[in-house]
Parts: structure tokens; sequence; C-alpha cells
């Protein structure tokens, strides 16, 4: 498969939820044999969207909610060079438990994400502009169902393997699918902060922002655990992702 652009989402395609999609385009990125297609906000809800490896749907979804809600879009885009995909956001109103309430678009959230060896990395920015400290509930949904490109893309299977019990530990969910070819595949989420709660479908956090200030969340989704996620990690991670496409361009 040759790197992909944008393409476009028609208005009628519903997530696994039977939530209507909304009429945004659809967003690529590919390295090898992985590749991600998710929205404009980023989300991934379970049409033909997901985290993919070797034709396999490693993340079916992947979903950002600021105080329970959706946040507001404002732009997204894929570099020049195809290796980042970036959206900003704001904020709807979020009321606070304690603290100050962030009125619409106080808070500006950046995620960008690329992908290297077989793993998604992202980074989740939010940065505070109003002039009051902000207690910020940010969750997260998630999913893998395993399903292959057939599958997706709606044929029907007489039989599946089974999906194994999803596990928790501390900061990190693995999903585990063993295949009627006797082959097991993993997926494995992992968050650079524990959550306050963390569920085989969602985490949840809370950030304290003051004026003027950031906070960085990074994720990484990966076929095998690995080291917990840091800004060390996702900056060297993104340096050898940009440095092996400019060498594959050259080629």
């Amino acid at each position: 498969m040759d790197d992909l652009a944008p393409t476009p989402l028609t208005a009628g395609e519903q997530g696994e939820t039977g939530e209507p999609r909304v009429p945004y385009r659809l967003f690529a990125l590919k390295d090898r044999d992985t590749f991600l297609v998710a929205d404009a906000f980023g989300d991934v809800l379970g049409a033909a969207d997901g985290l993919f490896h070797d034709d396999t749907r490693l993340l079916s979804r992947l979903r950002l909610l600021i105080g329970g809600k959706p946040p507001a879009l404002l732009s997204a885009s894929v570099s020049q060079d195809n290796v980042f995909f970036t959206s900003h956001s704001t904020n709807q109103t979020v009321q606070s438990l304690g603290g100050s309430s962030a009125p619409h678009g106080a808070i500006h959230i950046e995620r960008k994400r690329f992908l290297w060896s077989e793993r998604l990395y992202e980074r989740l920015r939010f940065v505070n502009y109003s002039r009051d400290m902000v207690i910020l509930p940010v969750i997260l949904e998630y999913d893998a169902d395993f399903h292959d490109m057939f599958e997706v893309r709606g044929s029907k299977r007489k039989a599946r393997g089974r999906v194994l019990p999803a596990e928790l530990n501390g900061r990190s969910v693995h999903f585990a699918y063993q295949g009627l070819d006797e082959l097991r595949r993993d997926s494995v989420i992992a968050f650079s902060e524990p959550p306050g709660r963390l569920t085989p479908q969602r985490a949840e956090f809370m950030f304290m922002l003051t004026p003027d200030t950031h906070f960085d969340l990074y994720l990484e989704v990966g076929p095998v655990p690995d080291h917990p996620p840091t800004r060390e990690r996702w900056r060297a991670a993104a340096a050898r992702a940009r440095l092996d496409m400019r060498g594959r361009r050259r080629r």
C-alpha cells in the first residue's frame, strides 16, 4: 500500500455503537505493514477506521472526551512528509468539582501522532489559556476487536477465534485474541501517567492546570508490551520515523 492521503468520509457512516459519524475527512498514516485511519478529531470509532497491523485491526476504538463531552474541532492535518497527524481542538464548557469551571475555548487540545516500528505513538497536550486554575477531567475510550480487513469491509465469517479477557496493569491495558489458526494476536495500550480509574474500555484522568501552563499525556499502542511511554521515547521514535521516511523518499 502506498502512503495514504486524507480520504473523504460520508455522513452516513456509523461507528460500532451506532453513533453517527460526523462528516469530516478520515486521515491515514502508514509505516510498512502498520497503518492507522482516524477522523479529524483523531478518534477511532470502529467503522472502517482503526489501527491495523498485518491486516488485523489492533485498535477498533480510541475516543477522547473532555468532561464527558467530545472537544470542538479547530483543524486537522497530515504533515507534508506523511509522518505526523495533528489535530487541534478546544473544550466545551467543563463543570469542575472544586477549582474553577472551564468555559468553552479555555483549553487548547493538541493530538499529535505517528507510526514507527509497528507502534502508534501519540502525545496529547492540554494548554490552559484561561485566567483561572482548571481541574480537567479527561477520558479515553478504547477497544480492540481483532477483525481482519475483510470483516472490516463488511464480510461475515462463519466462525471467529476467541477474544481473551483484557489484562489491566496500572497504566496499561493488554488485549489478546486466540485465532482459529491457533496464533495469538496482542494489542497493548499504555499511558505515561497512571489513570485515576482504569477499566478494559476506558481510562479516566484528572489534570490540574494553572493559568498559561500545559500538561502532556503520552500513549502508545502496539502488538507487544514495551517500556512505559515517555517524552524521551516519543521524541526519539519521532526522529527515527522522520529520518526513515526521508530515506525512503530519496530511494
